[in-house]
């Protein structure tokens, strides 16, 4: 039994994640826990020259390099960061996980059967899975708007990333991705549609303390 407790946060490229981890994070450490927070992909030095690898729209790698980089990039994240977190005790929270694979290389790209995916991601992952997953849900527009605001702001990927490029019918797959796969996975995925960075942190902040309580 594993002793810390696992959070991810899942969604469509510019629905808020990275705002959503860093205000959980504040919470929960102001709450007396030991919080580490991290990404995918990127969460660890080797992760990020991958990620450069898989979302520099400077380079072209076909469907299964983009599979098996992310796994790659997601083995070393769990083996360096989450597990040892999660060992010692500590509340992980973390921008994507697993799901976005089976999401993005899977449902919208049809790259592999599911089953497949799924084995091979828990495989990658040690069969470590998350308490509690939060899908936050917004239209294709919506994210792709706030991504172009944020890129004017960063020098890097300026006119966005390889992903985030191939625009609004991709990541409507995406989205319905996301949503099917909330469906099976009902015990984990908590869907949240609607409403202003304070009230969806709000709502996540309650649940998450619910959970952690438990």
């Amino acid at each position: 039994m594993r002793k810390g407790f696992f959070i991810v946060f899942e969604g469509l490229d510019g629905s808020g994640k990275s705002t959503q981890v860093d205000l959980l994070h504040r919470a929960l450490t102001r709450d007396g826990h030991q919080c580490v927070i991290t990404e995918e992909p990127g969460g660890t030095n080797e992760g990020i020259k991958i990620r450069d690898i898989l979302l520099n729209p400077a380079f072209s790698i076909c469907a299964k390099a983009e599979l098996f980089l992310f796994l790659a990039d997601r083995s070393e994240h769990v083996d360096r960061i989450i597990a040892p977190a999660l060992d010692d005790g500590n509340v992980v929270i973390s921008s994507r996980y697993y799901y976005s694979t089976l999401v993005y290389q899977g449902i919208a790209r049809k790259i592999a059967e599911m089953d497949f995916l799924k084995r091979m991601n828990l495989y990658a992952v040690n069969h470590i899975e998350p308490d509690v997953v939060f899908y936050l849900d917004v239209s294709p527009e919506q994210g792709l708007n706030q991504v172009a605001r944020r890129n004017r702001k960063e020098t890097l990927y300026r006119n966005g990333d390889r992903i985030e490029l191939e625009g609004t019918r991709f990541q409507q797959r995406v989205r319905d991705g996301y949503l099917q796969l909330a469906s099976q996975y009902k015990d984990t995925f908590v869907v949240i549609a609607k409403g202003g960075v304070e009230e969806i942190h709000q709502e996540v902040y309650r649940i998450t303390k619910r959970r952690l309580e438990k």
